[in-house]
C-alpha cells in the first residue's frame, strides 16, 4: 500500500471519528456508545425532520456516511499526492 493510500484512510478514520464527536458531543453515553447515538441521531433528523420514512431514513444516513467517507478518501489520498511529491 502506499502512502496516498495510507493518508485517505487515516483522512477517512479521522472525518468518521470527527462526525462521530459532532453528532454525540454534549451525550451523556459512554464514548463506545457513541457511534450508535451518532447514527441514530442522524436518522432521526431524517426522519423527523424531513418527514422520511425510518427505512428510507438508515438508507440515506448510510448513504451519506459511506459518501462523506468517500471524498474524505478521495481528499487525502490527492492531498498526499500533491504534498510528497
Amino acid at each position: 500500500m502506499d502512502k496516498a493510500r495510507v493518508f485517505g484512510v487515516l483522512a477517512s478514520f479521522f472525518t468518521l471519528i470527527g462526525l462521530i464527536a459532532l453528532l454525540s458531543s454534549g451525550s451523556h453515553f459512554p464514548v463506545y456508545q457513541w457511534p450508535y447515538e451518532a447514527f441514530q441521531g442522524l436518522v432521526f433528523a431524517l426522519a423527523w425532520g424531513f418527514g422520511f420514512s425510518v427505512e428510507f431514513s438508515y438508507l440515506v444516513s448510510t448513504v451519506l456516511v459511506l459518501l462523506l467517507l468517500i471524498i474524505a478518501f478521495i481528499t487525502g489520498a490527492k492531498a498526499s499526492r500533491c504534498v510528497l511529491k
